[in-house]
Order: structure tokens, then C-alpha cells, then sequence
């Protein structure tokens, strides 16, 4: 069974970064280009992992992550290019 991973990105020259090298590795990878698209996408594809990027339009990665957290406890990593923790 491929894992299924989520990756969360607004920029698609990042998504297709990321994907490819994931998909190379044996992943199943579903995208998602802003937080509303990520929390449809979990709930209908329920993966295993899910990479987030923090800032986007609609809705921002903390926000996507809270909203998934009421729901599922499934592993999120946050992604930024912001330099402060």
C-alpha cells in the first residue's frame, strides 16, 4: 500500500519541486494550492502525512492545521520561508 501524502503550497514551482522528488521516492502525493482546497483534500483522501505550507491565500497553514486537528490526529509538518520560529 503507497503512503498517501498531502502537500500544501500556493507556489506551484515549489508543489511541482516537492511532488516529483516525492512521487520518485514512491509516494502517492495529492496537492492541495490553498488551505480550503487542504481541508477538502484530507478529509477525501485521508493521508498519511501532511506537508503545509504557512502562508497562504484563503485560508493560512495554522489555521488549515486546527481545523484538521479537531478531526484527525494524521502527522502535519509545517512549511515556511519565514525566518522567525
Amino acid at each position: 500500500m503507497e503512503q498517501r501524502i498531502l502537500l500544501v503550497d500556493d507556489e506551484a514551482d515549489i508543489l511541482e519541486f516537492i511532488s516529483y522528488n516525492l512521487i520518485r521516492e514512491g509516494y502517492q502525493v495529492y496537492t492541495a494550492t490553498n488551505g480550503k482546497e487542504a481541508v477538502a483534500q484530507a478529509r477525501e483522501v485521508v493521508p498519511h502525512l501532511i506537508l503545509l505550507d504557512v502562508m497562504m491565500p484563503v485560508m493560512d497553514g495554522w489555521e488549515v492545521c486546527k481545523e484538521i486537528r479537531a478531526e484527525s490526529d494524521v502527522p502535519i509538518i509545517m512549511l515556511t520561508a519565514k525566518g522567525e520560529t
